[in-house]
């Protein structure tokens, strides 16, 4: 569960903006009960064949220089309660995965030693199945809403929803050639090598939470994953959201309903620090020693959605970036100024008139889609129309 739990800084955050509200001169609160390099555990135990995924970080003080830990040597297994113990590989940046099918029928615990010798377990947990679920989407006054549907029973009761999206994108020229310095002459581009079109993304950053037993027969309808505002550039042309459906046992549930509160309420003092809220991970030698993190089991279910522009028509997409973006007319003489000494690319030959007398030019702005930050690679996943 890829959500980010590290929200202790919030709390020095909301002493500031309250400090703030009554003087200018700058104001550094001691606060004496705040410990940092706290670890914090993000993930779940899939059993069944799917890819078990855990996250470790660390907490760090506001004023603290670089990024958190990421534990680099650490060491995570899932143990089984009667039988089995699987090591997860490091994959860097903190991730461990595990690619083995789990037994669905015994409990489970996460052992973690990290490289200084301190070795953190967790409770038993016991694997709770998912049903299934679909995905659903409706505009209203401009927007779009996705939604989750489902429905729980007395052993599904608490629902918690993480997602992931892709779009594609287009840059409003396209660069067909590239200017040789060496010979002065323009060379085609090669069609897989265009740089007009990318796909971007972002994932969940919210905690999505409900529980079945407030509705009518158990039914989660349309519980809202998120809103996509009128004039995004997400539905612009295609859009994907992948979402992934957990089921949550009564005490994991309660952790992230803190921790969504928290979330919530940043601006307030008074709201609970996570490091209050409860985890069923606990240090060896010292159960004292906090830990932020609640570590769940079972087996997932996961949807995908396409959206079509044309689906949610009429849909029109702003880009501030590209703003602006003009077609010039550069003339022969003048491609090694324009071309070669600017950040001037060249679009089509200009051959309005015989003999072609040049070509149609723009900027690299607005002709490589990866300046803002999307990749010309389309993703193995992604399916076309």
């Amino acid at each position: 569960m890829d959500i980010l739990l590290n929200k202790t800084t919030y709390y020095i955050i909301g002493i500031l903006l309250l400090t703030n509200l009554g003087c200018r001169e700058p104001f550094f609160p001691e606060i004496s009960d705040f410990e940092d390099n706290i670890l914090v555990v993000e993930g779940y135990i899939e059993v069944g064949g799917g890819t078990t995924q855990i996250n470790l970080s660390s907490t760090s003080s506001l004023y603290a220089d670089g990024t958190a830990s990421r534990f680099p040597g650490a060491e995570v297994v899932v143990l089984g309660e009667r039988e089995g113990r699987w090591s997860l590989q490091s994959i860097g940046n903190g991730q461990f995965q595990l690619s083995e099918n789990l037994p669905e029928n015994q409990n489970y615990s996460l052992s973690i030693h990290l490289e200084n010798g301190e070795r953190y377990l967790s409770e038993m947990i016991s694997p709770l199945i998912s049903p299934e679920f679909d995905i659903s989407y409706n505009k209203q006054e401009g927007d779009v809403q996705v939604y989750a549907n489902t429905r729980g029973d007395e052993q599904s009761e608490f629902f918690l929803w993480v997602y992931e999206e892709t779009w594609m994108y287009r840059t409003p020229q396209i660069s067909y050639f590239n200017y040789d310095d060496a010979s002065g002459n323009m060379v085609l581009i090669d069609q897989e090598d265009l740089t007009y079109r990318c796909w971007n993304f972002d994932q969940s950053r919210r905690v999505i939470l409900e529980a079945s037993s407030r509705f009518e027969d158990n039914r989660i309808f349309q519980k809202e994953l998120l809103t996509i505002d009128s004039l995004s550039e997400k539905l612009g042309i295609r859009y994907r959201i992948h979402t992934r459906q957990y089921v949550l046992d009564r005490e994991a549930y309660v952790f992230w309903e803190g921790i969504r509160r928290n979330s919530d309420d940043i601006g307030s003092i008074f709201s609970p620090l996570p490091s209050a809220v409860s985890s069923n991970i606990y240090h060896v030698e010292n159960p004292d020693i906090p830990v932020i993190g609640y570590i769940s089991a079972g087996i997932s279910r996961e949807k995908e959605l396409y959206i079509n522009r044309d689906e949610v028509s009429p849909w029109r997409t702003v880009i501030g970036d590209y703003q602006g973006c003009l077609i010039d007319t550069v003339a022969i003489a003048d491609y090694d100024q324009k071309f070669g000494q600017s950040e001037y690319v060249p679009l089509y030959e200009d051959c309005e008139t015989f003999p072609c007398s040049g070509f149609f030019a723009s900027t690299t702005r607005c002709t490589d889609c990866r300046i803002r930050g999307g990749t010309t690679t389309k993703p193995d996943y992604w399916k076309d129309e």
